[in-house]
C-alpha cells in the first residue's frame, strides 16, 4: 500500500517494524477520520515506531479492568482503536467541535489511537509498565526530528499521551508518579481512555468473535486454592469465592462462566 510507505520512519533506536497492510487496515478508519495530511502522515509514523508486541499482545494482562474485545491475541490494538473511536465520537457533539479547531482535533485522535503504544516497555515485558505514558511521550517527543514543522502539535500529542491515566498514576511497585491531565486535550484523551476501558462497554470489531464458552457444568478451574475442581461445584460450596472472584477475576472465560452463576 503505497500511502503507508511514503516517508522514511525514524529509526534511530527502532523497535518496530514497517507497519504491513494487515495492519493499516485495522487503523485504517481512524487514520482516515484525521482531517489534515501532514497529521495524518505523522500518526502513520508513530504507528510505525511502536514495538512490534503492541500489534498482537492483549489489551490486559489480568482481565479486570477491560472489556472481553481487548483480551486474547490483538487485544492491545483494538483497545486503541476502541479509545480512538470513542473520541471520534465526542468529537461529532457541537459542544465539543467547538472546543477545538482541526489540528488539536487531529492531536487529539492521534494521542488516543497511540496512547498505549509503549504499554509493556521498549521490547514485551509480559506485563503493565507503570510508567508507560511516559516511555510513549518520548517516543513521541522523538517524532519533531524528523517533522521540526510539527513540534507544537506532537507537543500536544506527547502530553496527552502522558496524562492518559488520569488519577490512576502512582503503583507500590515503581517511584514514578505519572502526570494527571490539567488541560482541556489532556482531560479528554483521559475521559476517552476511561470508557473504552469500562468491562461492560463492549465494541464491535470487524472480523472479530467473541471466542466460545466451555460447557459450565464441566469447566475445571486452573488456578488458586481450588484448582482442578469444577466451577460449578465450587459454586455450590463456597459462595463466598465465587463472589470474590466476580469482584477480583478477569480472565476470560471464567469471566464470563461466573456470569451464570
Amino acid at each position: 500500500m503505497e500511502r503507508i510507505r511514503k516517508y522514511e520512519p525514524y529509526n534511530e533506536k527502532k523497535v518496530g517494524i514497517l507497519m504491513t497492510e494487515d495492519r493499516y487496515k485495522l487503523v485504517e478508519r481512524i487514520v482516515d477520520s484525521i482531517e489534515n495530511e501532514d497529521l495524518k502522515e505523522l500518526c502513520v509514523a508513530i504507528l510505525d515506531d511502536m514495538p512490534d508486541y503492541i500489534w498482537y499482545v492483549p489489551g490486559s494482562s489480568s482481565g479486570k479492568y477491560h472489556p472481553s474485545t481487548d483480551l486474547g491475541e490483538g487485544g492491545l490494538m483494538r483497545h486503541q482503536i476502541a479509545v480512538a473511536r470513542f473520541c471520534n465520537w465526542k468529537l461529532e457533539l457541537e459542544q465539543n467541535q467547538n472546543k477545538f479547531d482541526s489540528r488539536q482535533r487531529d492531536c487529539l485522535r492521534i494521542a488516543c489511537l497511540c496512547h498505549d503504544g509503549r504499554k509493556s516497555g521498549e521490547e514485551d515485558s509480559g506485563h503493565t509498565v507503570h510508567e508507560h505514558p511516559r516511555l510513549m511521550f518520548e517516543a513521541v517527543k522523538r517524532m519533531e526530528e524528523k517533522f521540526p514543522q510539527l513540534v507544537d502539535e506532537i507537543d500536544m500529542i506527547a502530553n496527552c499521551i502522558d496524562t492518559h491515566m488520569g488519577q490512576w498514576n502512582v503503583n507500590k511497585k515503581s517511584e514514578v508518579i505519572l502526570s494527571k491531565p490539567i488541560t482541556l486535550t489532556q482531560e479528554f484523551v483521559h475521559e476517552c481512555d476511561y470508557l473504552a476501558s469500562r468491562k461492560d462497554i463492549e465494541l464491535q470489531f470487524d472480523n472479530w468473535e467473541k471466542p466460545e464458552l466451555p460447557p459450565l457444568n464441566t469447566y475445571v478451574l486452573t488456578f488458586g486454592k481450588y484448582r482442578d475442581r469444577k466451577l460449578i461445584d465450587i459454586a455450590s460450596e463456597d459462595q463466598g469465592y465465587i463472589d470474590w472472584l466476580k469482584e477480583n477475576y478477569g480472565r476470560e472465560p471464567v469471566r464470563s462462566l461466573l456470569k451464570q452463576l
